[in-house]
């Protein structure tokens, strides 16, 4: 490592800052006459940067604001997009609503039509069963008759013969 006192001195003197971070105001660093500093620019320059300055500040406020107003008109047509979508879903489930309460009301016909030949089946049944009993004991009667009358008469009619 170097000895840090071989180092060349520094080519303008440190400037000793205060406590608040500024350079003392009784210490300017001039550049001496004749040396032309390219870091520092000339008024005309200055003048320029300046006018560009103020011309991107312009330009910076129309540009969001047109970069707003495309967002803006984004989210409407966004928006109404939404609410066409939404709209026509409302739609579709009112049509499907209306679609199922006819079907429930077809539904409940026919299962009031099916309970109504369900009671009618249940009393032709039991009709039917009485029909039976009652033919069943005409038979037997019938047939005690023909066993009481063997010459056929059946039930004491009278033949001419």
């Amino acid at each position: 490592m170097p000895n840090p006192h071989a180092l060349p001195p520094y080519q303008y003197a440190p400037a000793d800052y205060s406590t608040a971070g500024l350079p003392p105001p009784h210490q300017v660093h001039a550049i001496p006459p004749g040396v032309h500093d390219q870091s520092l620019p000339s008024p005309e320059q200055q003048q320029q940067q300046q006018q560009q300055q103020q011309q991107q500040q312009q330009q910076q406020p129309n540009a969001r604001t047109l970069s707003q107003s495309k967002r803006a008109e984004q989210n409407r047509k966004a928006q109404r997009a939404f609410r066409e979508r939404r709209d026509q879903h409302v739609k579709a489930l009112e049509s499907r609503s209306q679609l199922l309460d006819a079907a429930l009301a077809s539904a409940d016909e026919a299962n009031r039509r099916w309970e109504e030949c369900r009671a009618l089946v249940d009393q032709l049944r039991i009709e039917n069963a009485a029909l039976r009993s009652a033919l069943s004991q005409a038979q037997v009667m019938s047939g005690n008759n023909s066993l009481n009358n063997p010459s056929g008469d059946k039930g004491g009619e009278k033949t001419d013969t």
